[in-house]
């Protein structure tokens, strides 16, 4: 059996979706601060298959200790945490107990149940803005400024630490980009509509539930003064993961790779590509930077492309038309 934990939220509940497709058994474990009930419904009725569930925080031992303790459980998926980077400024100490305390109470909870495998849901926010692009995954890397940053960065050295003390550990680090896009049943995910992300707000924009779409900073030192970001589909994220996850079977050590496209795009461009197949122009307002926002940044991908034998299959065209589709979804649903 594989544990995800926060398996209800947005990159969990994809991955909850394709483990199961794939034949896995999965418990998911959620706090629901950022889902709900309706997460659990909608990853049965996707996949026609029972989950086991348990409400829990892993930041409490004792619920993941009665976790492993009561299952047969082989190796951890670990998505829980919090992941606002303007967030994390406003209220760093509950994302250093969430994303860091609640890493330590799971590898201490995997040590006395000897549970060897995990996959860490990383961020690409860990490189900080000092190293020429694209990123690579062997730049020795300072601590970045932002708390969120730091909180992954901490619990992806915690990880490698561990190691050291037992042989038979194997990790896999994944650096996420910029996953956008939703699963094709449009079921996974409402709560992302909540967030000032560009696409959640785009969404939010077509449904009328804002009346402007946000841009925030149009002063950057990039192609056209807005932020630059790689894009990758949630799909091909989570691809990622269950060929990170064979080859860590395989495998023993820590492995560290990059999930994104591999290309940057504007914020700019983005909405020019979503205008475009909509016929229509967005009614755009430019507010201050959000603190924390870098000018750009997109992934060296060749690692996982090596070692992995992984290639995103969606190109940013794909990925625009299937957030389209489901805001088709969403519109008939309001």
């Amino acid at each position: 059996m594989i544990l995800v934990t926060g398996g209800c939220g947005y990159i969990g509940s994809h991955c909850a979706v394709e483990l199961l497709k794939n034949n896995k058994d999965i418990l998911i474990i959620d706090d629901l601060s950022n889902s709900d009930y309706q997460s659990i419904r909608n990853i049965k009725l996707i996949s026609n298959k029972n989950v086991e569930f348990i409400h829990g925080d892993i930041t409490d031992i004792d619920v993941l200790n009665d976790c492993f303790s009561q299952n047969n459980i082989e190796s951890v998926f670990h998505f829980a945490g919090k992941k606002s980077i303007s967030e994390s400024y406003k209220d760093p100490l509950s994302y250093f107990s969430t994303n860091v305390k609640g890493t330590i109470n799971l590898i201490e909870s995997m040590q006395k149940y000897d549970v060897n495998n995990i996959i860490f849901s990383s961020s690409a926010t860990v490189y900080g803005s000092d190293y020429p692009l694209p990123w690579k995954e062997d730049l020795i890397l300072n601590m970045p400024h932002n708390p969120y940053a730091k909180s992954k960065l901490m619990s992806e050295n915690i990880l490698k630490s561990y190691l050291s003390t037992n042989q038979n550990f194997s990790i896999g680090i994944l650096r996420y980009f910029n996953p956008i896009g939703f699963h094709s049943s449009g079921l996974l995910e409402d709560k992302v509509l909540g967030s000032s992300n560009l696409v959640p707000s785009i969404i939010s924009y077509l449904l009328k539930n804002i009346q402007f779409l946000p841009v925030y900073g149009d002063n950057y030192d990039t192609k056209d003064g807005s932020g630059v970001r790689d894009y990758i589909h949630i799909i091909d994220l989570i691809e990622g993961h269950l060929k990170a996850y064979e080859y860590t079977k395989k495998n023993k050590g820590c492995f560290v790779w990059n999930l994104g496209s591999g290309e940057g795009f504007s914020v700019f461009e983005i909405i020019k590509k979503f205008e475009e197949l909509l016929d229509m122009k967005f009614d755009l307002r430019v507010l201050p930077r959000r603190e924390g926002d870098l000018a750009e940044y997109w992934a060296d991908i060749s690692k996982a492309n090596r070692e992995l034998n992984w290639y995103p299959e969606k190109d940013i065209n794909n990925m625009v038309k299937n957030i389209l589709a489901f805001f088709e979804i969403k519109k008939e649903n309001n």
